[in-house]
């Protein structure tokens, strides 16, 4: 079981990629605070709230004041970003599917803020580092889920499913497979390993979402960005213009769009960088009745 700090002094905050974490968690803090708000993230207030002056997060705090200034349309891609997942997620649940998993899930608020069924189970499954983190500061900040939240410490470049079934995942039931915020920091072959194994994982009537970085982010466009991810101590390691096609290669049918698809912007003006797919995926089966060569979608 793990502890629970008993004040702040006690906290360990991760660093490289987990540290981007608390980065998002500002952009969703500062939609949070707007009157015409599409969400409220009351994770994503406390961090900013409490730990904004901790030594440890001076770097970050600076960096996310200097973004707020600079280019004050930024954040909005994560609020289109955040809202086209809720969404998804939430209609999912509507129609019966109670549970999730979250890959690298980071300080996302959705298992607090969300309305879940009570008896939905959900999986966030990030490094062990995150995940204490995690538990340690919605400890402090007294938030319940409003669902079963169990962390799962394991790391996605290594056995992760049997960690997973470990805590009580049930592969015989559809799922929402949540993969936002993590791609890009995969290598080609690492993105293309994690995809054969969720669809292995997943059941039929289960969901994939996920982000992926379009191809100019790891250009001059993306600069600006790049810049920023990497003073936190991570790296974007791939990009790709052809989400649509990846899927399907892996056994997926996929609605793809821009980040900054007017369609999905809930009247949102989102700026150039960084320049993103959102993809809502499906399994694709083989109909046996037809052959084994026809497919068909579920």
């Amino acid at each position: 079981m793990t502890s629970t700090p008993a004040s702040l002094a006690d906290l360990y905050i991760p660093e490289g990629v987990g540290r981007t974490a608390l980065f998002i968690a500002w952009q969703r803090h500062a939609e949070s605070i707007r009157p015409d708000a599409l969400f409220r993230d009351p994770l994503a207030d406390w961090v900013t709230g409490t730990l904004a002056e901790h030594p440890v997060m001076a770097h970050c705090t600076q960096m996310v004041r200097e973004v707020l200034g600079e280019k004050p349309r930024y954040p909005d891609y994560f609020t289109v970003r955040t809202r086209f997942f809720d969404d998804r997620i939430m209609a999912a649940l509507h129609d019966g599917v109670h549970q999730i998993v979250t890959l690298a899930g980071g300080l996302d608020g959705r298992p607090f803020r969300l309305a879940c069924p009570p008896d939905a189970r959900w999986f966030e499954i990030d490094l062990p580092d995150m995940c204490r983190f995690k538990q340690s500061i919605t400890h402090l900040a007294g938030l319940r889920a409003a669902c079963r939240w169990q962390p799962v410490a394991a790391d996605l470049t290594g056995d992760w499913p049997a960690t997973l079934a470990a805590a009580g995942f049930d592969p015989a039931l559809p799922t929402v497979w949540l993969i936002e915020g993590l791609f890009m920091y995969l290598t080609d072959a690492q993105g293309d390993a994690l995809l054969t194994t969720v669809r292995r994982a997943a059941a039929p009537g289960s969901l994939l979402l996920i982000e992926h970085l379009q191809a100019s982010m790891l250009g001059e466009p993306g600069r600006w960005a790049r810049e920023r991810v990497e003073s936190q101590g991570a790296r974007w390691l791939s990009a790709r213009d052809d989400l649509e096609r990846w899927l399907a290669g892996h056994g997926w049918v996929a609605e793809v769009h821009a980040g900054d698809d007017p369609a999905i912007g809930l009247g949102r003006s989102v700026g150039p960088v960084p320049a993103a797919w959102l993809a809502a995926a499906t399994p694709v089966r083989v109909d046996v009745s037809s052959g084994p060569a026809a497919r068909s979608v579920r």
